[in-house]
């Protein structure tokens, strides 16, 4: 099974007929009407989270605690406050960081011991190339997004024995999501330091997924797709 949070994102979205052509998914949405289109497929389930809420996630955390499939966790979810560090509130800040990191610890503390049992699991953290490259009126998710992978790495290292893997899918700018929110301007400077003058395409993200849930042997490891960005 495949385990998909965020999957009413607009990534989300797009990689969920691909990844229910593999496997069977149970993905996640603050409100299930976004994930509607999605519904009639027999492989697919929806579950209801809000990774701001500690009672959402204490009732998703029961709901997969009785899973006993092998499975692959994606946690795709994120959330950006675009502002110069001095004008974020204490309040801005712990959104982002509790949606795109604090969010999916009690999730990740489920689920692995799932794993452990099986002998079989694959966790897929998504990070951003934001993380590495500064840019202006991003603190809080750069540091969400670098706080990502420090410690899936950390995972990989503790839970490698237990036949887990836990790697970084660290993205660069899509036809889609964040991307979509600069301005033209932005989009165009960007689209000048991709090498194909092209943003990305979903399909993309999803072989590199297909890729970790075959390899046993691909671990603590970060896949950039961002197109050769410079």
């Amino acid at each position: 099974m495949i385990i998909l949070i965020g999957a009413s994102s607009d990534i989300g979205k797009q990689l969920l007929p691909m990844l229910l052509e593999t496997d069977t998914v149970l993905g996640t949405a603050r409100n299930r009407e976004k994930l509607s289109e999605f519904i009639d497929n027999k492989k697919f389930t929806c579950a209801e989270l809000d990774l701001t809420c500690k009672e959402s996630i204490n009732s998703f955390c029961e709901k997969i605690g009785k899973l006993k499939e092998n499975i692959t966790l994606i946690n795709l979810s994120s959330i950006s406050i675009d502002k110069l560090f001095l004008g974020y509130s204490s309040e801005e800040w712990d959104t982002v960081l509790n949606i795109n990191l604090n969010g999916g610890i009690k999730i990740l503390q489920t689920t692995i011991p799932l794993m452990m049992r099986a002998g079989w699991g694959r966790i897929i953290n998504i990070s951003s190339v934001v993380a590495k490259n500064s840019v202006v009126g991003a603190a809080a998710y750069a540091a969400s997004k670098a706080g990502v992978t420090a410690m899936t790495k950390t995972m990989a290292h503790e839970y490698g024995r237990f036949g887990i893997t836990a790697n970084t899918l660290t993205l660069g700018y899509f036809n889609t999501g964040l991307t979509k929110t600069l301005d033209s301007n932005r989009q165009k400077t960007v689209l000048e330091r991709i090498p194909s003058r092209k943003f990305g395409e979903c399909k993309n993200i999803f072989y590199a997924i297909e890729y970790i849930i075959k390899s046993d042997y691909l671990n603590g490891s970060e896949i950039t797709i961002d197109g050769g960005l410079m």
